[in-house]
Protein backbone atom coordinates (compact mmCIF):
# COMPACT_ATOMS: atom_id res chain seq x y z
CA UNK A 1 0.00 0.00 0.00
CA UNK A 2 2.85 2.12 1.07
CA UNK A 3 4.66 1.66 -2.62
CA UNK A 4 1.26 2.43 -4.46
CA UNK A 5 0.35 5.66 -2.44
CA UNK A 6 4.25 6.76 -3.13
CA UNK A 7 3.60 5.59 -7.12
CA UNK A 8 0.26 7.81 -6.76
CA UNK A 9 2.11 10.73 -5.59
CA UNK A 10 5.03 10.49 -8.07
CA UNK A 11 2.62 10.66 -10.80
CA UNK A 12 0.17 13.25 -9.49
CA UNK A 13 3.23 15.75 -8.92
CA UNK A 14 4.11 14.96 -12.94
CA UNK A 15 1.16 15.08 -14.16
CA UNK A 16 0.48 18.58 -12.36
CA UNK A 17 4.39 19.81 -13.66
CA UNK A 18 3.21 18.90 -17.36
CA UNK A 19 -0.31 20.49 -16.91
CA UNK A 20 1.87 23.79 -15.79
CA UNK A 21 4.29 23.46 -18.96
CA UNK A 22 1.94 23.08 -21.16
CA UNK A 23 -0.91 25.61 -19.65
CA UNK A 24 -3.38 26.49 -22.61
CA UNK A 25 -5.54 29.01 -22.72
CA UNK A 26 -8.73 29.21 -25.22
CA UNK A 27 -8.88 32.74 -25.27
CA UNK A 28 -12.39 34.36 -24.25
CA UNK A 29 -13.66 37.70 -24.11
CA UNK A 30 -12.79 37.55 -20.22
CA UNK A 31 -9.42 36.83 -20.42
CA UNK A 32 -8.82 40.21 -22.17
CA UNK A 33 -7.79 43.30 -20.49
CA UNK A 34 -9.79 45.17 -22.40
CA UNK A 35 -10.35 47.77 -19.73
CA UNK A 36 -6.36 48.49 -19.64
CA UNK A 37 -6.22 48.93 -23.49
CA UNK A 38 -4.55 52.09 -24.52
CA UNK A 39 -6.32 54.41 -27.26
CA UNK A 40 -4.54 57.10 -29.80
CA UNK A 41 -2.60 56.95 -32.92
CA UNK A 42 -0.15 53.79 -33.74
CA UNK A 43 1.68 53.49 -36.69
CA UNK A 44 4.19 50.86 -38.01
CA UNK A 45 6.14 50.51 -40.70
CA UNK A 46 5.57 47.22 -42.89
CA UNK A 47 8.57 46.19 -44.91
CA UNK A 48 9.17 43.37 -47.20
CA UNK A 49 12.23 41.85 -47.93
CA UNK A 50 13.63 38.55 -49.59
CA UNK A 51 15.94 37.74 -46.55
CA UNK A 52 16.58 39.10 -43.10
CA UNK A 53 19.34 41.33 -44.60
CA UNK A 54 18.40 42.32 -47.91
CA UNK A 55 17.10 45.72 -49.29
CA UNK A 56 13.13 46.00 -48.89
CA UNK A 57 11.14 45.23 -51.64
CA UNK A 58 8.50 47.23 -50.62
CA UNK A 59 7.21 49.52 -47.46
CA UNK A 60 3.82 50.65 -46.37
CA UNK A 61 3.16 52.80 -43.46
CA UNK A 62 0.10 51.58 -41.52
CA UNK A 63 -1.79 53.89 -39.22
CA UNK A 64 -4.33 52.83 -36.90
CA UNK A 65 -6.49 54.96 -34.23
CA UNK A 66 -7.94 53.05 -31.09
CA UNK A 67 -10.79 55.03 -29.61
CA UNK A 68 -13.44 54.14 -27.07
CA UNK A 69 -16.90 55.35 -27.68
CA UNK A 70 -20.65 54.17 -28.26
CA UNK A 71 -22.33 52.49 -30.97
CA UNK A 72 -25.93 51.86 -30.95
CA UNK A 73 -26.19 52.77 -27.56
CA UNK A 74 -23.42 50.40 -26.18
CA UNK A 75 -19.84 51.03 -25.04
CA UNK A 76 -17.67 50.47 -28.02
CA UNK A 77 -14.13 50.21 -29.38
CA UNK A 78 -13.74 51.54 -32.49
CA UNK A 79 -10.33 50.86 -34.63
CA UNK A 80 -10.12 52.68 -37.64
CA UNK A 81 -6.74 51.75 -40.10
CA UNK A 82 -5.52 53.30 -43.00
CA UNK A 83 -2.38 51.68 -45.03
CA UNK A 84 -0.29 54.02 -47.27
CA UNK A 85 2.12 53.22 -50.48
CA UNK A 86 2.37 55.43 -52.85
CA UNK A 87 -1.90 55.42 -52.56
CA UNK A 88 -4.23 53.86 -50.31
CA UNK A 89 -3.92 50.20 -50.63
CA UNK A 90 -6.35 49.66 -47.59
CA UNK A 91 -8.79 50.76 -45.38
CA UNK A 92 -10.77 49.49 -42.13
CA UNK A 93 -13.29 50.54 -39.84
CA UNK A 94 -14.43 48.12 -37.03
CA UNK A 95 -16.11 48.19 -34.17
CA UNK A 96 -15.93 46.10 -30.94
CA UNK A 97 -18.11 45.51 -28.22
CA UNK A 98 -16.41 47.32 -25.42
CA UNK A 99 -17.48 44.23 -22.68
CA UNK A 100 -15.58 40.65 -25.12
CA UNK A 101 -14.00 42.51 -28.01
CA UNK A 102 -16.59 40.37 -30.23
CA UNK A 103 -16.98 42.14 -33.37
CA UNK A 104 -19.87 44.77 -34.36
CA UNK A 105 -19.26 45.90 -37.62
CA UNK A 106 -16.26 45.40 -40.13
CA UNK A 107 -16.01 47.53 -42.75
CA UNK A 108 -13.07 47.12 -44.81
CA UNK A 109 -11.38 48.03 -48.82
CA UNK A 110 -8.38 46.74 -50.60
CA UNK A 111 -7.64 48.28 -53.52
CA UNK A 112 -6.10 45.36 -54.98
CA UNK A 113 -9.68 44.06 -54.85
CA UNK A 114 -11.38 47.16 -56.03
CA UNK A 115 -14.69 46.93 -53.57
CA UNK A 116 -15.20 47.76 -50.31
CA UNK A 117 -16.83 44.37 -47.88
CA UNK A 118 -19.22 45.36 -45.06
CA UNK A 119 -19.83 42.87 -42.43
CA UNK A 120 -22.76 43.53 -39.84
CA UNK A 121 -22.40 41.02 -37.23
CA UNK A 122 -25.44 42.56 -35.75
CA UNK A 123 -28.03 41.68 -38.31
CA UNK A 124 -25.50 39.15 -39.61
CA UNK A 125 -25.52 40.17 -43.02
CA UNK A 126 -22.59 41.15 -45.61
CA UNK A 127 -22.39 43.79 -48.46
CA UNK A 128 -20.30 45.08 -50.51
CA UNK A 129 -19.56 48.75 -52.41
CA UNK A 130 -18.19 48.83 -55.93
CA UNK A 131 -14.93 51.40 -55.78
CA UNK A 132 -13.59 50.47 -59.29
CA UNK A 133 -15.45 47.18 -59.92
CA UNK A 134 -18.29 44.92 -58.04
CA UNK A 135 -17.67 42.02 -56.02
CA UNK A 136 -18.58 38.98 -57.85
CA UNK A 137 -21.83 36.95 -57.03
CA UNK A 138 -19.67 33.84 -56.29
CA UNK A 139 -17.75 35.77 -53.68
CA UNK A 140 -20.51 37.40 -52.30
CA UNK A 141 -22.18 34.04 -51.60
CA UNK A 142 -19.65 32.67 -49.73
CA UNK A 143 -18.12 35.66 -47.63
CA UNK A 144 -22.34 36.23 -46.48
CA UNK A 145 -22.13 31.94 -45.52
CA UNK A 146 -18.65 32.28 -43.48
CA UNK A 147 -20.29 35.37 -41.82
CA UNK A 148 -23.19 33.01 -40.85
CA UNK A 149 -21.16 30.62 -39.97
CA UNK A 150 -18.65 32.40 -37.54
CA UNK A 151 -21.68 32.87 -34.94
CA UNK A 152 -21.32 28.64 -33.37
CA UNK A 153 -18.66 29.91 -30.95
CA UNK A 154 -16.68 33.16 -29.82
CA UNK A 155 -13.95 34.59 -32.07
CA UNK A 156 -11.96 37.62 -32.14
CA UNK A 157 -11.06 39.57 -35.68
CA UNK A 158 -7.88 38.18 -37.14
CA UNK A 159 -7.82 41.76 -38.75
CA UNK A 160 -6.70 43.29 -35.79
CA UNK A 161 -4.44 40.78 -34.28
CA UNK A 162 -1.86 43.50 -32.76
CA UNK A 163 -4.40 45.16 -30.47
CA UNK A 164 -5.39 41.65 -29.36
CA UNK A 165 -1.94 40.35 -28.25
CA UNK A 166 -1.95 44.04 -26.25
CA UNK A 167 -4.52 42.43 -23.94
CA UNK A 168 -3.40 39.06 -23.72
CA UNK A 169 -2.52 37.80 -19.72
CA UNK A 170 0.99 36.71 -20.85
CA UNK A 171 2.92 33.57 -19.11
CA UNK A 172 6.09 31.68 -19.54
CA UNK A 173 5.42 28.85 -21.62
CA UNK A 174 1.34 29.72 -21.80
CA UNK A 175 -0.17 28.91 -25.26
CA UNK A 176 -3.01 31.10 -26.24
CA UNK A 177 -5.24 29.09 -28.88
CA UNK A 178 -7.38 31.94 -30.50
CA UNK A 179 -11.08 31.36 -32.63
CA UNK A 180 -9.80 33.86 -35.15
CA UNK A 181 -12.40 34.95 -37.75
CA UNK A 182 -10.84 37.75 -40.72
CA UNK A 183 -13.88 38.50 -42.40
CA UNK A 184 -13.81 38.01 -45.86
CA UNK A 185 -10.75 35.44 -45.69
CA UNK A 186 -11.65 32.43 -44.74
CA UNK A 187 -14.05 30.03 -41.89
CA UNK A 188 -12.94 31.11 -38.15
CA UNK A 189 -9.97 28.51 -36.91
CA UNK A 190 -8.77 27.87 -34.15
CA UNK A 191 -4.59 28.84 -33.76
CA UNK A 192 -2.33 28.61 -31.62
CA UNK A 193 -0.04 31.16 -30.64
CA UNK A 194 2.78 30.14 -27.78
CA UNK A 195 4.28 32.56 -25.24
CA UNK A 196 8.18 31.49 -26.33
CA UNK A 197 9.97 33.03 -23.84
CA UNK A 198 11.72 36.97 -23.56
CA UNK A 199 13.59 39.05 -25.67
CA UNK A 200 15.27 42.82 -25.06
CA UNK A 201 14.96 45.53 -27.83
CA UNK A 202 16.25 48.61 -27.86
CA UNK A 203 15.07 51.79 -28.52
CA UNK A 204 16.48 55.13 -30.35
CA UNK A 205 17.64 56.08 -27.58
CA UNK A 206 20.10 53.16 -26.26
CA UNK A 207 17.13 51.95 -23.27
CA UNK A 208 16.07 48.41 -23.08
CA UNK A 209 12.78 46.86 -23.78
CA UNK A 210 12.35 43.61 -21.71
CA UNK A 211 9.74 42.18 -23.99
CA UNK A 212 7.37 38.90 -23.92
CA UNK A 213 7.63 36.85 -27.47
CA UNK A 214 5.21 35.31 -29.11
CA UNK A 215 5.06 33.35 -32.04
CA UNK A 216 2.86 30.80 -34.70
CA UNK A 217 3.97 28.49 -36.62
CA UNK A 218 2.45 26.21 -39.55
CA UNK A 219 3.12 24.81 -42.57
CA UNK A 220 2.20 28.06 -44.47
CA UNK A 221 4.91 29.75 -42.85
CA UNK A 222 6.18 31.66 -39.31
CA UNK A 223 4.67 34.21 -37.41
CA UNK A 224 6.89 36.11 -34.06
CA UNK A 225 5.67 39.37 -32.10
CA UNK A 226 7.90 41.37 -29.71
CA UNK A 227 5.52 42.71 -26.86
CA UNK A 228 6.58 44.94 -24.67
CA UNK A 229 6.45 44.02 -21.25
CA UNK A 230 5.92 47.21 -19.57
CA UNK A 231 2.83 48.71 -22.10
CA UNK A 232 1.84 45.71 -23.52
CA UNK A 233 2.45 47.17 -26.69
CA UNK A 234 3.80 45.03 -29.75
CA UNK A 235 6.85 46.28 -31.31
CA UNK A 236 8.23 44.20 -33.72
CA UNK A 237 6.69 41.30 -36.09
CA UNK A 238 8.73 39.23 -38.30
CA UNK A 239 6.51 36.98 -40.73
CA UNK A 240 8.35 34.26 -43.00
CA UNK A 241 6.58 32.58 -45.64
CA UNK A 242 6.81 31.29 -49.30
CA UNK A 243 10.97 32.83 -48.81
CA UNK A 244 9.43 36.36 -48.22
CA UNK A 245 9.96 38.52 -45.09
CA UNK A 246 7.51 40.33 -43.59
CA UNK A 247 8.53 43.19 -40.73
CA UNK A 248 6.70 45.57 -38.66
CA UNK A 249 7.68 47.89 -36.56
CA UNK A 250 5.78 50.26 -34.31
CA UNK A 251 7.09 53.91 -34.74
CA UNK A 252 7.70 56.26 -32.20
CA UNK A 253 5.41 58.85 -33.93
CA UNK A 254 2.01 58.49 -34.57
CA UNK A 255 2.13 60.67 -37.09
CA UNK A 256 -1.16 62.87 -38.05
Amino acid sequence: MKTFLWGFAFLFVAFVARAQKEDTMHVQGTDLNIKGLQTGNYTYLIVMQKGKDSPATSMILAKLNVERDTYHNKPAIIVRQQWDRDSIVHKAYTVFDARDFSTLLHDTYWAGYGFSMIFDFETRTFDSKKITRAIPDSMKKSMAAELVGSFGAYNLNWHDDLIIYSMLPYKENRTFMINYYDPGFGKPEEVGYKVTGSEVLTDRGGASIDCWTLEHGDENGTEKFWISKKTREVLKEEDHAHEMYRFKYKLGVAGV
